[in-house]
């Protein structure tokens, strides 16, 4: 786009094309005594044209677009698409698949001897195995956890009337082959004792030999030492284990019912950069989302809310059906799962039409939504992700809309010889569209001056296109406006900005295409008209 200031010639000027004038005269006639004197020369009323253009624009649909968007162009016929792509979301699994804290009771362990000793000073030991369930309400059955943090606490409590010491031992929870022990001792009169250890690096089986899930085997070892207090049948130990603050760095076996949310989120996806409002139908039309999915299970995705909003506040909504993501196969693979919603599938035309500025979503990932109990892993670093590529072809049934430009533009400010202001301008479409175009002259603030046009009548013709919606010609047009000085010399010093806004449409009764071909030219020209009187 080119901007030039017009030039007022200043008074040396005139005074110098007077002279050249008057030169010619004296080449071809009697020269008089006097003649020469300036004084004696009057020109009234001398009303030379000046003709200089101030905007010459060339504009395609990139110069429509929003600042950002990608355009692809289909080599083989020329046509434009739009693309508007971006992150739905992306979530860490283990943010939303977590371990509760579980907490376990022991049976009451007496002697598998029962002994009645009034005064008891020996010493006695005894043991027992058993196990503990995992418990978590999604229903999760695990296999194996491998602990990036937590705890494992152990209360015991005994009814013996001696010092008791206390061993755990879980032997499915290893360390590098060091089996997980917690050991405390009570010393009468003193009836309880505790003892914590750090879970990290631990793993944890949970198959009871590939049997079961969701199966920790404990053994509990214990010696009683007596301190000559009676030594009864009924005396008992038992311990209360709480496992707490889990992280994990791997788990397998089956993950349960899981809920990831996707919070509502906006994408700016506005057609045209300066568009005011819009009615647009797009032809064949599709969204493609793709998905990154590195938990080793199968997933669901699910929209709960997904429509177009434009900037006059109308709203869209659009459904699409539930998408089955893939899940990875090994630990450290991504598994990618893409799915194209068109309109063989969706409501998809819905909510471009009309052309949105904004799409807002919401929904889910639903973690194992049939119940299956086939077999998963998750890590830490598992994560899931969606990236949503928004396909537009700039092929339209009907189309509707309004825009705007600004330029900066700046009009002859020494208006005081300006008779009348002329502006011409010339356009020659190459768009299947027709409409009416306005300018606007603003100041430094953007406020409107003055306008150019006096009429709402269209003045762009639409150039031809044939039975495809492609443009076989183009069509132009020459418009003169006209402005008196007063109404000129009134706003003409404070112009800053030139606000293009033309308002275009198809005819409506078939299909066009935007080519790359396809542009407007727009040339503005502005002719003033000096009005001279001055004595020289």
């Amino acid at each position: 786009m080119m901007i030039q200031k017009a030039i007022v010639p200043p008074r040396g000027i005139t005074r110098l094309i007077i002279f050249v004038f008057l030169l010619s005269v004296i080449s071809s006639g009697c020269i008089k005594k006097g003649d020469l004197s300036f004084k004696n020369i009057k020109v009234d009323n001398w009303q030379p044209d000046w003709a200089l253009p101030i905007l010459n624009a060339n504009l395609t649909l990139k110069n429509l677009l929003k600042t950002g968007s990608v355009l692809t162009l289909d080599s083989s016929t020329g046509l434009y698409s739009l693309h508007y792509k971006g992150t739905l979301f992306t979530a860490n699994a283990a943010d939303y698949i977590v371990i509760p804290d579980q907490s376990f009771s022991t049976p009451l362990f007496t002697l598998t001897s029962p002994q009645t000793v009034s005064s008891f000073t020996g010493s006695i030991s005894d043991s027992a195995n058993n196990n503990f369930t995992f418990t978590d309400t999604s229903g999760a059955q695990l296999a194996h956890v491998t602990f990036k943090s937590g705890a494992i606490h152990m209360n015991i409590t005994s009814t013996f009337r001696q010092n008791v010491s206390v061993q755990i031992i879980f032997p499915y929870i290893n360390n590098n082959g060091t089996q997980l022990q917690l050991n405390t001792t009570i010393n009468y009169p003193n009836t309880s004792a505790s003892t914590t250890i750090n879970l990290a690096g631990y793993t944890i089986d949970m198959t009871n030999g590939g049997s079961s899930k969701n199966y920790i085997a404990y053994k509990l070892r214990f010696t009683v030492n007596g301190t000559g207090q009676p030594l009864n049948p009924g005396d008992n130990i038992s311990a209360n284990i709480t496992m707490s603050s889990i992280k994990y760095s791997f788990i397998d076996g089956f993950m349960g019912k899981f809920t990831i949310p996707v919070p509502y989120d906006t994408i700016p996806i506005a057609v045209f950069n300066n568009t005011l409002n819009a009615s647009i139908f797009l032809r064949n039309p599709s969204i493609t989302l793709s998905y990154s999915n590195s938990l080793g299970m199968t997933v669901q995705s699910d929209f709960d809310h997904l429509f177009g909003l434009t900037n006059k506040g109308q709203m869209v909504n659009m459904s699409i059906p539930a998408v089955t993501v893939n899940g990875a196969t090994t630990v450290g693979q991504t598994a990618n799962t893409t799915f194209v919603i068109d309109s063989t599938n969706s409501s998809v035309q819905n909510i471009f039409n009309p052309a949105p500025n904004n799409v807002i979503y919401n929904g889910r990932i639903l973690i194992n939504p049939a119940g299956s109990t086939t077999y998963n892993f998750i890590t830490d670093q598992s994560t899931m992700s969606l990236i949503a590529d928004a396909d537009l072809p700039a092929w339209f049934h009907i189309i509707t809309f309004a825009l705007q430009d600004t330029v900066k533009l700046i009009l002859p400010t020494d208006t005081s010889l300006v008779q009348k202001a002329e502006f011409k301008m010339l356009m020659d479409n190459a768009f299947p569209l027709y409409g009416t175009v306005q300018l606007f002259f603003a100041d430094a603030n953007y406020n409107i001056l003055d306008s150019l046009v006096p009429t709402t009548n269209n003045i762009i013709a639409e150039a031809p296109v044939d039975s495809t919606g492609s443009v076989t010609g183009r069509a132009s047009a020459i418009t003169t406006f006209v402005m008196e000085h007063n109404r000129y010399n009134a706003m003409a010093p404070n112009v800053k900005y030139a606000l293009i806004r033309g308002s275009l449409e198809s005819s409506g009764t078939g299909d066009v295409k935007i080519l790359s071909s396809n542009n407007l030219i727009i040339k503005l020209a502005f002719r003033f008209t000096l009005n001279v009187s001055e004595n020289l």
